[in-house]
């Protein structure tokens, strides 16, 4: 039964077709009625005036007058009856006199009969009278007028009439033609509802009402489940749709509001719209904070109708950054040290087998030396045992690169971090060193030499990192600082995020990050960190001081 209802229901196309056809023949019918019922007023008042105005040349008629008043030849006044009759078109034409005996009529069998219908108001009272009603002939619309001498006297009565069923039989010729006019317009009607229907089911991709309804929920329930924020606007500036973390950030609790009021994203909006390209990965300052914005286009026939932005709080994708680089700093350490360690292992089983016992003392024991000396300074040198050990993995980095790395004996950094800012530091030093590795490397071979210094007197710490790679344009020290960029040539997707992730913390310190040139010839690299923004017990500046 369910499914026999299926089968019966009409779709989104038969229903606005059926309601049109409706309203169409209901209209239709309607305008017709109407039009027949006035059609209907109109003939018989005609008829009741072209009646009177028959009777009345009767009445007037020299012939009926003169034969009336003398009743010398009642032929006479029958046959310039009929004669009056079939000129005007009546369907009867009878002259009585002033008893209501019939003279003339066009039954030549019911003269000299009474009239059926009464005379008085017109032989008493001499008026002229329209009316309908029922006679011999049968239902008809009459007209009677009294017939005066040339004294004025009363000496009979003029009746015209035109029959009902012959009226109707006018109207009904009017009937067809309005019929014709109902039909045309009918089909014409058919037709647009249909043209109408087919263009509305085109423009919502020939969905039914309940399949788009379907589709609303699922986009509210899949915005729902998007942990980022995402608001949807369209090209007049209305919100069309917002999730529940969007709404959060701007204090928004339904869809078809204006635009939000943020000028970031306003520039961002009219520039989608300006040119239909998208805007993805851009760091813009929303509502008190710092978000990665994705501006997208919702283009339909190469035309713009909206936007959709999706926002990522910048803290949430800078801790990721953070976790991956610490990790690549890790598994750089363990493949540094492990290399180094089987090259060494390999050169002591070599000495060993060749009975060189004496240079495998040697060996080891300028080894043990090298690392304990820089295990001695970094302990004596920095009191954060994090920032010692990414050192010393970059230290062994730099061995398995064929890189020197030199760190000055005299620095000194004692202040106590907290583990945020500490963490902040590891990244900012563990990518820049790479960057200088990979620099003094790539141009000077086996040659490359990498120096570190640091110091925390005064109210600030300064860490400075050159080589002897390659050194900046001016230019060049300018665009190293934006997001992204990469002193590769083969650089492209994913090169440059290394400087991104430094900036984004620096920015978290309050720090700050200086270009030169190097004594050793290639590029010196400064960072400037505020104690006030890494010492255990300050608090971190609120996203407001940005």
């Amino acid at each position: 039964m369910g499914e026999l209802r299926r089968r019966l229901r009409f779709g989104l196309l038969g229903q606005i077709v059926l309601l049109v056809t409706i309203l169409l023949v209901i209209s239709l019918l309607f305008v017709s009625a109407l039009f027949i019922r006035k059609v209907d007023e109109i003939v018989e008042e005609d008829a009741g005036n072209t009646a009177m105005a028959v009777a009345k040349l009767a009445a007037k008629d020299d012939t009926i007058l003169q034969h009336l008043e003398e009743r010398d030849n009642d032929d006479a006044i029958q046959q310039e009856s009929l004669k009056i009759q079939q000129n005007s078109g009546a369907d009867y034409v009878v002259i009585a006199d002033t008893n209501g005996i019939r003279i003339s009529h066009p039954e030549p069998e019911r003269i000299g009969k009474p009239t059926k219908t009464s005379n008085d108001q017109v032989l008493e009272e001499g008026k002229e009278v329209i009316y309908e009603g029922y006679g011999i002939s049968g239902y008809a619309v009459k007209a009677k007028t009294p017939i005066r001498n040339e004294s004025g006297d009363i000496i009979g009565v003029a009746s015209v009439g035109f029959l009902k069923h012959n009226l109707n039989d006018q109207i009904l010729s009017y009937l067809q033609e309005v019929l014709i006019w109902f039909l045309l317009i009918f089909a014409v009607g058919l037709l647009g509802a249909y043209l109408v229907a087919k263009r509305v089911k085109k423009l919502i991709y020939g969905l039914e009402p309940e399949e788009i309804s379907f589709l609303f929920k699922e986009k509210e329930t899949t915005l729902a489940s998007i942990k980022d924020a995402t608001i949807a606007i369209d090209r007049k500036g209305h919100i069309t749709s917002i999730n529940r973390r969007a709404q959060e950030i701007f204090k928004r609790k339904s869809v078809l509001e204006d635009a939000i009021d943020q000028t970031n994203l306003q520039s961002l909006y009219q520039a989608v719209l300006a040119d239909g390209e998208g805007r993805y990965n851009k760091y813009t300052f929303v509502a008190g904070d710092i978000y990665i914005v994705d501006a997208s286009p919702i283009r339909e026939a190469e035309e713009t109708w909206g936007v959709v932005f999706t926002l990522r709080p910048e803290s949430e994708v800078i801790d990721v950054s953070e976790t991956i680089a610490k990790m690549k700093q890790q598994a750089d350490q363990m493949r540094a040290s492990n290399h180094e360690f089987m090259n060494k292992l390999n050169t002591l089983y070599g000495l060993i087998s060749l009975q060189q016992y004496d240079k495998a003392l040697r060996l080891i024991s300028e080894e043990v030396e090298e690392q304990q000396s820089v295990v001695n300074v970094l302990m004596a040198s920095i009191k954060e045992p994090m920032i010692a050990a990414c050192l010393l993995g970059k230290f062994n980095r730099a061995k398995e690169l064929k890189v020197i790395l030199t760190i000055d004996e005299s620095s000194s950094m004692n202040v106590d971090m907290r583990p945020e800012a500490t963490e902040k530091i590891v990244t900012i030093i563990g990518n820049l060193l790479e960057n200088a590795f990979e620099s003094a490397s790539k141009h000077q071979g086996t040659e490359g030499k990498v120096y570190v210094s640091f110091t925390d007197l005064g109210q600030e710490l300064i860490f400075d990192i050159e080589d002897n790679g390659k050194r900046l344009s001016e230019k060049e020290k300018q665009a190293v600082l934006v997001d992204g960029y990469s002193t590769k040539k083969e650089a492209g997707d994913g090169h440059g995020i290394g400087l991104t992730i430094v900036q984004a913390a620096l920015e978290k310190l309050d720090g700050a990050l200086y270009y030169g040139d190097s004594e050793a010839g290639g590029t010196l690299a400064t960072v400037v960190l505020p104690k006030g923004s890494v010492e255990n017990g300050s608090d971190e500046r609120s996203d407001s001081g940005r």
